[in-house]
């Protein structure tokens, strides 16, 4: 059995001067990644992977010197963003965008950002297929990002569309798979967040 604890970064700095299109996390989501971090340090983790993106490598960075694991990082797990000018939050959008780009994002951010729709999910479930078959980790945390997660939700599910309204995903996170093998992989848990957790001593 293996198992997978998905978890989408925390909140990444809008305001970043010097990475725009790839921030940082911001204050707020640091302090999110470390209390995520010493909630899951007891998981039995033995491996971690990240996208490349900057949010989630920050939000992996505390766990991983927690666990004294490298972080490896997969391209096939990065947003549907990437590569970017300027990063956005969904909140951030509302505000910038009229009604009908923001129903057109909603829609399909996939389309919306120009992908093939059954392409990314080929490339996604790809990723975690490799993830998955690879000789070393059990128990994998993978950072990456909300529709990229929803993708492979979608395709675990069987769904023939993706839902991306379906599936709500907070920042920081934890979205639990396991399977004898990669084809009887089930959804455990979805969106689970920082209070969802026992609370341990800091």
């Amino acid at each position: 059995m293996k198992y997978f604890l998905i978890i989408r970064h925390g909140r990444p700095d809008e305001n970043n001067s010097l990475c725009p299109g790839d921030p940082p996390l911001d204050s707020q989501g640091m302090q999110h990644a470390v209390s995520l971090a010493k909630k899951l340090v007891n998981e039995g983790i033995d491996r971690i992977v990240s996208s490349p993106q900057r949010r989630a490598i920050d939000t992996a960075t505390p766990l991983a010197k927690l666990l004294n694991l490298q972080i490896e990082i997969f391209e096939g797990l990065a947003e549907v963003d990437y590569p970017s000018v300027r990063y956005r939050s969904i909140e951030t959008m509302r505000e910038e965008e009229s009604a009908e780009t923001l129903a057109r994002f909603m829609a399909s951010p996939l389309q919306f950002y120009g992908h093939d729709p059954n392409v990314f999910m080929r490339n996604v479930t790809s990723t975690y297929r490799r993830v998955f078959e690879g000789e070393k980790g059990q128990r994998i945390a993978v950072f990456t990002h909300g529709v990229t997660t929803k993708t492979f939700i979608s395709s675990v599910l069987g769904l023939s569309e993706i839902r991306y309204g379906k599936f709500h995903l907070n920042y920081c996170s934890v979205t639990r798979l396991s399977g004898a093998s990669f084809e009887a992989l089930r959804l455990d848990s979805l969106n689970e967040t920082l209070s969802d957790f026992r609370e341990i001593a800091s």
